[in-house]
């Protein structure tokens, strides 16, 4: 990768990201055409290829990106230093959508990413995806204050039925075309609040007050 992207101008920068985000998320790896990312970040495809060697080269870095990016946002939303788990997800959400703000298509890419058959990009962001599922999890496990949560079912179960049921409403918002993110965070923490209903033992004030 060229440095002298990063001496662009941070607007042209994010342009061009969002353009390949974009791009990416709607195609795989393989037919993804990097003259489309191009056309849509408006440079020349040869001026892409000489910020980006190749394709796979600006796929890596759109995939590093997404994590650097929601590493950052958790930590400005603070969202875990809560032991409640359905705060934690409404800060969650609210740095989520503020990385959404920045870039739109971001979050689709990284859940599409997962499912890119492609061997040289399985290979690297596979194993990735998983180990971050398994230890967000073990970290929740060993963090949050479980007294709060129904004990008839195990918290293995509802982290994994809201992660699954997350991922289906993102993509079905995406899928409307209408990209409005704060459309998109109002329906979430509507979910929030249901999932706090249904799994959980009083409300977040209940709980503070114990």
């Amino acid at each position: 990768m060229n440095d002298k992207f990063f001496k662009l101008p941070l607007e042209k920068q994010r342009r061009i990201i969002n353009a390949a985000y974009k791009v990416f998320s709607e195609n795989s790896y393989k037919k993804a055409p990097m003259s489309e990312i191009a056309d849509e970040s408006g440079i020349s495809k040869a001026l892409l290829f000489y910020y980006f060697t190749n394709k796979k080269e600006l796929y890596l870095y759109l995939w590093a990106n997404a994590i650097e990016m929601t590493r950052k946002a958790v930590a400005e939303y603070k969202t875990l230093e809560t032991d409640d788990f359905f705060e934690m997800m409404r800060r969650g959400l609210m740095a989520k959508c503020a990385v959404m703000r920045k870039y739109t298509f971001l979050s689709l890419f990284s859940i599409n990413s997962y499912f890119e058959t492609e061997p040289d990009i399985q290979s690297i962001i596979q194993p990735d995806v998983q180990d971050a599922v398994q230890t967000t999890l073990e970290m929740l496990l060993s963090s949050l204050n479980l007294d709060f949560i129904r004990k008839d079912i195990e918290f293995t179960s509802i982290y994994k039925e809201i992660l699954y049921a997350s991922e289906g409403m993102l993509k079905s918002w995406y899928r409307t075309g209408n990209y409005d993110v704060t459309v998109f965070e109002q329906e979430y923490l509507e979910m929030i609040n249901h999932w706090e209903m249904v799994y959980g033992k009083g409300t977040e004030n209940d709980r503070k007050q114990l």
